[in-house]
């Protein structure tokens, strides 16, 4: 088989990376569908019954991750979106693309939030962007998480 065709090798997604994959799906569909936070819990319910076998394959560290990052994201929406809007210099929110959009919340939620290292969630935010976004997303979305850990405190 040529080279140029063969599947390139992804990093195996375990524990908190497919975890954190799991929620930016989530997002992403209330994104889409431009959803309020309650829709987000509901779509959250949802997904545990509709996917039950993939469900099952988590283990209780992954599920609860999801779970309380799904709460939390809902519980801070709108705070999230705006430390988002005024991080984004010379580009309205309605622009950013829903995959962007959705990973940003993600991300902007466990940095603000919950307090995660900024170099961990960049880096598999940035993965996300690559796997799930265009060419330059990554690019669009490690910016837009930089001026927020420079803004952090101040905005």
């Amino acid at each position: 088989m040529n080279k140029n065709f063969e599947e390139q090798e992804k990093k195996a997604k375990v524990g908190v990376r497919l975890a954190r994959e799991e929620v930016f799906k989530l997002v992403f569909g209330a994104e889409a569908t431009e959803a309020t936070s309650d829709e987000l819990k509901q779509d959250f319910d949802i997904y545990l019954q509709n996917d039950e076998k993939f469900i099952a394959t988590l283990n209780e560290n992954q599920l609860e991750f999801i779970r309380s990052s799904i709460n939390g994201i809902a519980e801070n929406y709108d705070n999230i979106k705006d430390i988002i809007k005024k991080n984004t210099k010379n580009w309205a929110y309605a622009r950013i693309g829903v995959i962007e959009r959705a990973l940003l919340i993600v991300a902007t939620y466990e940095f603000s939030f919950k307090n995660t290292p900024i170099e961990v969630i960049a880096n598999e935010i940035v993965e996300l962007a690559k796997e799930y976004g265009n060419e330059k997303s990554y690019e669009f979305v490690n910016g837009i998480l930089a001026n927020i850990e420079k803004n952090k405190g101040t905005i």
